[in-house]
Order: structure tokens, then sequence, then C-alpha cells
């Protein structure tokens, strides 16, 4: 374990930098937040959303399979399975947690806050009528712009952890464990950016508070560290 934990804890401690960084200085999400650029971060971060993060899921393992230079049938399925396993356990998880702590997203706030609409009373209501809410008082607010208004419309959920970002970093980790770093650290480094720039967008976007994005890094981290033991039993790891 200790060689997995050398690997990847650099790059926790990257991933933990703009967060943490946001708690100190007492950041608060605000439709300020939004610039130009915001709609780049939102088509990226789909690629770690339904449906898209299907599609993410098809094409990393084939990608990994190809660096590791896999032949075998048998070697690829099992490959496919603990990846796969790796990410639906974690997002599991998080349904788990998100459920227990029941936290309201940044959005929900300011929409409290701009508009006398109770949080908890809005986390009462079915998620039709939740998205019946954001339509009242978001879709004609000159602040907030169409495509994200219809994100929010879809992302009525709890906050505590970040979906996206323990999807985006488990697949980070995932490339550091499984690829060998000075053969493969093109994909390594762009799978490690892909992931940051994910955990900057659920922040600019208003989808989740800092803390969120901390507890989806290392959710996404210690799941990595069960993956290397399990992949070092069955040598499916690089030299």
């Amino acid at each position: 374990m200790l060689p997995a934990i050398k690997k990847t804890f650099i790059t926790l401690v990257i991933f933990l930098i703009v967060p943490t960084f946001l708690i100190v200085i007492g950041w608060q999400w605000q439709p300020e937040a939004l610039n130009s650029s915001s709609q780049y971060l939102f088509w990226l971060t789909q690629m770690a959303g339904m449906p898209w993060a299907l599609l993410t899921c098809v094409i990393l393992p084939l990608v990994f399979a190809f660096c590791l230079r896999i032949t075998s049938l048998r070697k690829f399925i099992i490959l496919l399975i603990i990846l796969a396993l790796s990410v639906l356990v974690g997002q599991g998880i998080k349904s788990v947690v998100k459920n227990y702590t029941a936290e309201s997203r940044p959005f929900v706030l300011w929409i409290e806050k701009s508009y006398q609409v109770d949080d908890d009373y809005f986390y009462s209501l079915p998620r039709d009528e939740r998205q019946q809410i954001i339509k009242q008082y978001v879709y004609l607010s000159p602040k907030i712009p169409n495509w994200l208004y219809q994100h929010w419309r879809n992302e009525t959920g709890y906050t505590f952890p970040s979906g996206h970002t323990l999807f985006a970093a488990t697949w980070a980790f995932l490339a550091l464990i499984f690829l060998n770093f000075k053969r493969h650290r093109i994909i390594i480094i762009l799978m490690i950016t892909w992931a940051i720039l994910i955990e900057i967008s659920r922040l600019a976007l208003g989808m989740h508070h800092p803390i969120d994005v901390i507890s989806g890094s290392i959710l996404a981290w210690l799941i990595a560290l069960l993956t290397y033991y399990c992949a070092a039993k069955l040598h499916l790891l690089e030299e």
C-alpha cells in the first residue's frame, strides 16, 4: 500500500489546493463568479455527469487497456470490472453520504437569500416541485444564463460530497496507479488537469461548496488505494 500512497499523495494535495484556499479566504458562491469562461467549464463538467459520464467510462478503460498493452480478453474483463467497481463504489458511497448529511447546494442558498425560499422547505419537496421553484425564480433572472438554469434544474439533490469531483478524481488516481508515469506522463497529466478543472467547475457554477470538493477528492483517493491493493493481487499493474 505504501507505493500507492507515494504515487498519489502529491496529486491529492494538488486537488486540495483550490478548495482549501477558498475556505481560508471565506469565499461563498455568488452569480458574480460567472464570467465568459463559465460555459466552457459547464461543457467540461458534463463529462463527469450523466449521461456523458457513461461515455467517459467507455473510453477511459480502452485507453488504460491500450497503455497497459492488454491483449487477453480475460485480463481486459478483469481490468474493466475493477475500474467499474472503483467508480460505482465511490458513487454509491456518495449517494448514501449525501442523503445522510442533507446539505444544501450553494445555488439553493443563493435562491433562499435572494427570493426568501427556505432551503429546508425546498428540499422537503419532490424533485419535480424543486424544479418548478427554480423555474419560477431563476428562469428570467438576468444573472443566470439559460444553460446554467437548465443544469440547476437537473441537479436538485444535496451537495456533500461532490460526485463530479469524486468521479473525475477517481479516474485521475486510477491513471496514476495503473500507468507508468515515465511512459504515459501526457495521459496522466491530462487526466489530473481534467479532474482539477472539474472541481473548479463545480465551485464556479454554484453546484458545490469547497468542503464538498475536498471530501470528493479524499474519498476518490481512498478508493484508489483500495483499488491498488486489488490490482496488485491480480498482477494488473504496470511495472
